[in-house]
């Protein structure tokens, strides 16, 4: 069992050729991945440089050695290989295009920019909408579930552009739903950004989550990104499949160093939206129960939300319900470390294929100091790790058993 890299082209992602390096940090959420050599503060999702020496390419000249490290063309793909074949391609776990690179007489260094990365780099407009002058076009949308929009959005930043395709899956194109008509006008182009726009949907109160998921194709010859989103009636990712279940127990486990963090909850939000001074959009969302009721009641707490771009309250109220409900009680946050390879008592071998993020999980805990023993359910949020087996995993948010 070994981590595995490969050379993709980064338009079809076609499979070009296996580099080894030899050390490497690895990061992979909801959302978005990144791949770097470098120490980063848990929660960062962005990629630093990756330093890769020369002699790790199959290449003999500077013609060759450029070509295969193009910016402009090539992607990294990281794999897990549940055999030492040397043929064995592994499971796709992170995939991220190249990016600037800096030359020394030893090595090269690059960041990768991730799926969503690069669609922060692509705006979603009609191909040859906008002109000089005035552009006038708006991109109507309108009786498609959440991820059929977002999909409409991926499309028109990808596929639909001159020279802009990327590996990427859209398979909720067209799925019907009933969610309220949408329309990107070209005007105001600096709010189109796609991973802007993605990235809002989810962060509706009822918005999915979702992820873009790298896998290779039957034939093996390409690696392609398979966009994947929860569905209008279950946001979460993998609704319908099975939950994996992680045993842990002061000793032998599958999890290890097991840590639990507390946050204290937030009883009202105020949300700003767009306009200035005195005709700026405001929406309140609050929950004083904890404060006003009971013989021990809790001290209040208060946040604040910003969207300048928002101009629609409903819009601006959903923002606001979505933080107030994402910690209007106390919460806890559970972390531990697990090896791949080893076994869960459904037999199910640890993997990064087997612990994507957005996986439920059932917490199987006994005889930790500060929570009660039982069965916990949650997800997988954040996997993160090295060059070696051990894997960090971050969990879903739970309410904390002592309210």
């Amino acid at each position: 069992m070994s981590w595995r890299t490969w050379l993709t082209d980064a338009r079809d992602g076609q499979v070009i050729a296996p580099v080894d390096v030899p050390s490497f940090q690895w990061q992979v959420g909801i959302r978005d991945a990144s791949f770097t050599t470098t120490a980063r503060e848990p929660g960062d999702r962005s990629a630093s440089n990756l330093t890769l020496p020369w002699s790790a390419l199959p290449a003999s000249s500077p013609d060759q050695r450029s070509l295969l490290l193009d910016s402009t063309r090539r992607a990294l793909c990281l794999t897990w290989s549940g055999s030492m074949a040397g043929d064995d391609f592994g499971d796709p776990a992170i995939w991220g295009v190249i990016g600037e690179r800096q030359d020394t007489q030893q090595d090269t260094s690059f960041p990768i920019s991730s799926p969503l990365e690069l669609l922060s780099q692509r705006l979603v407009v009609r191909e040859g909408a906008y002109q000089d002058g005035k552009s006038t076009d708006v991109i109507g949308v309108d009786g498609l579930s959440y991820r059929g929009i977002m999909c409409e959005a991926g499309l028109y930043a990808t596929s639909r552009k001159q020279g802009g395709t990327l590996p990427v899956d859209w398979p909720y194109q067209g799925e019907k739903g009933t969610r309220q008509k949408t329309s990107w006008k070209a005007w105001n182009i600096q709010n189109n950004g796609c991973k802007k726009l993605l990235c809002d949907i989810a962060d509706l109160q009822d918005g999915p989550d979702f992820a873009f998921i790298p896998y290779l194709t039957g034939d093996g010859s390409h690696v392609r990104i398979r966009f994947e989103a929860g569905s209008d009636g279950d946001r979460r990712l993998f609704a319908s499949t099975p939950p994996v279940v992680l045993a842990y127990h002061p000793g032998a486990s599958l999890l290890d160093d097991l840590q639990v963090a507390h946050a204290a909850p937030v009883q009202r939000v105020y949300a700003t939206g767009a306009g200035s001074d005195e005709s700026v959009l405001t929406a309140l969302a609050q929950d004083l129960s904890g404060i006003t009721s009971g013989p021990d009641p809790q001290i209040l707490r208060e946040s604040t939300y910003s969207d300048t771009d928002t101009d629609n309250l409903a819009v601006l109220e959903s923002h606001a319900q979505a933080q107030l409900q994402a910690g209007r009680r106390k919460l806890i946050q559970i972390t531990a470390q697990v090896h791949f390879g080893d076994q869960t008592a459904d037999n199910v071998a640890l993997s990064p294929a087997s612990l994507r993020p957005g996986m439920p999980v059932t917490l199987s805990i006994q005889g930790y100091p500060s929570l009660p023993d039982g069965e916990y359910r949650t997800a997988v949020m954040l996997l993160s790790g090295d060059q070696t087996d051990t894997a960090k995993v971050t969990f879903d948010i739970l309410e904390d058993p002592y309210q």
